[in-house]
């Protein structure tokens, strides 16, 4: 047995403790301008932007029409998001794809006819793909996700001559092209002009999580990949340079959720698993990696690339040095935050091998120097404790000495790094928590330097004096760092979006 083995053989020993461990990313979302003056707040697929004053609410997308987790810029002046299409022009709005991303799905739509003219048609459905496009072999089921499957198939029907026609029907064929079909877009639009839209990008792949760089001149995204589910093998990252007309250039593949910027906007931190075909694996091991994107003349370091395989989503390619910064346990979900100083905090397992106590293992927020190399755990284990797995979710303040920690039922604690760590505290207990015992259901976000939004419950003491009369609703409430009210910022709001 060589050595990877050994390690991967010993990393399934803690999974199943691990994936306790781990929790999940809420739905819903409402992120801030660096000076909290406006912000923007998703609620299962409607968007608003947010007045950081008054609260008050301009609605820019309806619901069910968005991806989840939209950005606003760190200067108020832009907001971004994944916009969900419906198909009604199948041969017009197929040429709207990457060029690449049409060439694979034209590709696994001939070698499927060619399937279904030398097998036929068994139990009324379309056969599954007959091989991936990583080994040639055959598959007995399809390895690919139901997005890029769904075109593929409306693709082979919509061209499919007489003689493919006949093999799969009349009633088949019609239940394809009933079937819906989506696209998705990155839309890039003012604040203050919310309905003058750009759209950057388009992929058959959904676009998850962009973020601006800290200039506002830059957009990273992710895209699903079109083998295996979402969140079970990573997602692909690209990024987009509106005034250079750059709409994606591809970073890296299978990368976590969690990428972030760095603080002068030239490099990305993400997460990485070792191999990015990892799908069957339960645990992967990976690494915390700083790419250069930007040059020193301020121009995005990357190169045009043939439509193939291997970016079916861009049309060019980062070609910036990468390194690897720390090695960690790689999960499609973790979290990745500049600090100040040259640091990275990032979420990841701790994992000592060997071992013989394996259950006493579990994950935190680590700091890299990337200066030194060194790595830390900087969470105290009172502090893990609290999270209750949760701990992904942290939001680091912007001078980088604290960060919200939320745990189950949507409580809520300020850790603070450093030499200040005794000023640490829990701004909502599990007195005035949710009843059910579940992750954030929105996490609490920095507005501004010294305050913060985040939700509270009906019986919160923000919202009521007496607990057993409680509020009528859930709020978003505006808090210090000390936990002093600022604001219920949601007084207005219409209940259907205060409903958690």
């Amino acid at each position: 047995m060589n050595k990877k083995n050994l390690v991967n053989l010993s990393l399934a020993a803690v999974f199943a403790i691990v994936m306790l461990i781990f929790g999940c990313i809420p739905e819903d979302s409402l992120q801030w301008s660096k000076d909290g003056s406006k912000g923007i707040f998703s609620k299962k697929g409607t968007l608003f932007l947010v007045d950081g004053n008054t609260g008050s609410l301009t609605q820019i997308a309806p619901k069910e029409t968005t991806t989840h987790w939209p950005a606003i810029s760190p200067d108020g002046s832009q907001f971004a998001y994944g916009q969900i299409v419906k198909v009604d022009d199948f041969n017009r709005q197929i040429n709207l794809l990457p060029a690449g991303q049409v060439k694979v799905i034209k590709a696994h739509a001939e070698v499927l006819k060619q399937k279904i003219l030398t097998f036929g048609i068994k139990d009324g459905n379309l056969p599954a793909f007959p091989f991936t496009p990583f080994t040639g072999l055959l598959e007995t089921k399809n390895p690919f996700n139901e997005q890029h499957t769904n075109w593929v198939h409306r693709f082979l029907v919509e061209n499919a001559d007489k003689r493919l026609a006949e093999k799969i029907g009349p009633e088949l064929i019609k239940k394809t092209r009933d079937k819906e079909l989506t696209f998705f877009q990155l839309v890039l639009a003012s604040t203050a002009e919310p309905n003058d839209k750009k759209i950057l990008a388009t992929s058959s792949q959904q676009l998850w999580r962009p973020r601006f760089s800290p200039d506002s001149k830059l957009i990273a995204y992710i895209c699903d990949r079109i083998t295996g589910k979402t969140f079970e093998v990573g997602f692909d990252l690209c990024v987009a340079s509106p005034a250079e007309n750059i709409n994606a250039a591809f970073v890296a593949p299978a990368v976590a959720i969690g990428f972030d910027f760095r603080q002068d906007s030239r490099a990305i931190a993400y997460l990485k698993p070792e191999d990015e075909n990892f799908k069957n694996q339960k645990l992967v091991p990976g690494s915390l990696v700083e790419k250069t994107i930007v040059d020193t003349n301020d121009r995005l370091i990357a190169q045009p690339v043939s439509p193939g395989v291997d970016y079916p989503f861009a049309t060019h390619n980062c070609t910036g040095p990468a390194k690897e910064l720390a090695g960690v346990i790689f999960y499609s979900w973790m979290y990745v935050s500049y600090a100040r100083d040259n640091r990275i905090l990032f979420s990841s397992t701790k994992i000592s091998l060997p071992s013989s106590n394996l259950v006493t293992e579990r994950g935190s927020v680590f700091c890299c120097d990337t200066l030194t190399g060194a790595v830390s755990d900087i969470l105290q284990q009172i502090a893990l404790d609290f999270t209750q797995g949760n701990y992904h979710l942290f939001a680091l303040s912007h001078d980088s000495k604290k960060m919200l920690l939320p745990g189950n039922k949507n409580t809520l604690g300020i850790y603070a790094l450093g030499p200040d760590i005794e000023s640490s505290k829990i701004l909502v207990d599990a007195n005035e928590g949710f009843s059910d015992d579940a992750p954030p259901k929105i996490a609490a976000q920095w507005k501004g330097q010294d305050r913060l939004s985040c939700l509270v419950s009906e019986k919160s003491h923000f919202l009521t004096d007496d607990p057993n009369a409680p509020h009528r609703r859930k709020e978003i409430a505006i808090l210090d760092t000390k936990g002093n009210l600022i604001q219920i910022l949601s007084k207005t709001w219409p209940d259907e979006l205060l409903d958690f």
